[in-house]
């Protein structure tokens, strides 16, 4: 016969046996956006199917309707964890107290970095270009009006020619995708940084 001492012992905490589960279901969370993060950035968001997202992720269907309802949800997530990761970075530069011209490199620069670091934001760049996304749209707009407020400073300040206001802050961005996607696609030798770096400073030199 067991003490009721001895029952009262066996007894764990509702808390503690929620906590293993919370914490799979946030590493099965995170798989699923790696996964989608890597079919999104190299074929695209058309190309790529939940099918290909739960494949690569070595998942199931229940495992991702559990966290998403659908791949278009995906998606917003990934174009949203870029966003967040790109107003952090303009926060940072707009902290530094350096020249606008210097804060509009180093606001690219400082992407350059997230993006070799982060495949879920390189994912949410990629989408932000996709024409079947109603957020894409307006999440690149916001990267070229972030942008664009440090060209209009900077020309204010008599460092950039009134001329750049109406395409560099475009230009840029364009030019950081396209350099993004050839490099992931294609292969680059050299440093992805470094890369970046010298392609904002082509346009920064062209435009001063």
């Amino acid at each position: 016969m067991t003490d009721q001492d001895d029952r009262r012992h066996l007894i764990v905490p509702s808390e503690q046996l929620q906590r293993p589960r919370q914490q799979r279901a946030h590493e099965t969370k995170a798989k699923i956006l790696k996964a989608a993060a890597r079919s999104f950035s190299i074929d695209g968001y058309a190309a790529t199917s939940l099918n290909d997202i739960i494949a690569e992720a070595a998942s199931t269907k229940g495992a991702v309707y559990f966290h998403f309802d659908s791949k278009e949800a995906i998606a917003r997530e990934l174009i949203n964890h870029w966003l967040t990761a790109l107003r952090r970075t303009r926060q940072s530069t707009d902290e530094s107290g350096l020249p606008a011209l210097e804060q509009l490199a180093a606001f690219f620069n400082g992407m350059a970095v997230l993006i070799a670091d982060d495949a879920l934001a390189r994912a949410g760049l990629r989408l932000t270009t996709e024409a079947g996304l109603d957020i894409a749209a307006p999440a690149f707009r916001e990267w070229v009006e972030l942008a664009g407020r440090l060209v209009d400073t900077a020309i204010a300040d008599g460092q950039l020619p009134a001329s750049a206001a109406q395409r560099l802050a475009a230009n840029l961005c364009a030019g950081f995708i396209g350099a993004v996607q050839v490099i992931q696609v294609l292969g680059d030798p050299g440093d992805f940084t470094s890369r970046i770096d010298d392609l904002v400073n082509a346009y920064l030199i062209s435009d001063a």
